[in-house]
Order: C-alpha cells, then structure tokens, then sequence
C-alpha cells in the first residue's frame, strides 16, 4: 500500500523536487518488501513460485519506478 499511495501523493504535487521525492520513498517502499519477502519465504508462508513471482515483480515495479523518476528529471518543466 504504501508504494501506491506515494506515487498518488508524489503525483499531486506541483513541483518537480516533491514528486521526485515521493517516487523515492516509493521505490524506497519497494525495497523494503524484500526482507519481508523473504521471512514469508523462509517460514513457508508462501511457495516458492508465489515467492519467485512476488520478487520478480518487486524487480519489475522497482525499474518502473526509476524509470518514473529519470523521467521526471529529464522533463524540462
């Protein structure tokens, strides 16, 4: 939820700086499902193609978001 709600929240914000920031804490986000990721791994939680598939969507939504934010820095607005 939270990567969600800070792209949202970097998305209504008027300057550049303020959305690079929150598309930041959002990849930070991203970044922080990993260790949790694992554990849920590690205590059978899940299976091992859920966790593969979680982690490579992780990946995914992580190039995403740095593709969003090189984006925003090379936009001249």
């Amino acid at each position: 939820m939270s990567i969600a709600a800070n792209i949202a929240e970097g998305n209504g914000r008027f300057t550049k700086a303020d959305r690079r920031n929150f598309f930041g804490i959002s990849r930070g986000s991203v970044q922080e499902c990993v260790p949790l990721l694992e554990l849920a791994a590690r205590q059978d939680l899940i299976s091992t193609e859920r966790h593969e598939q979680l982690k490579a969507d992780l990946e995914e939504i992580a190039k995403m978001l740095s593709g969003l934010i090189k984006g925003l820095e090379n936009r001249k607005v």
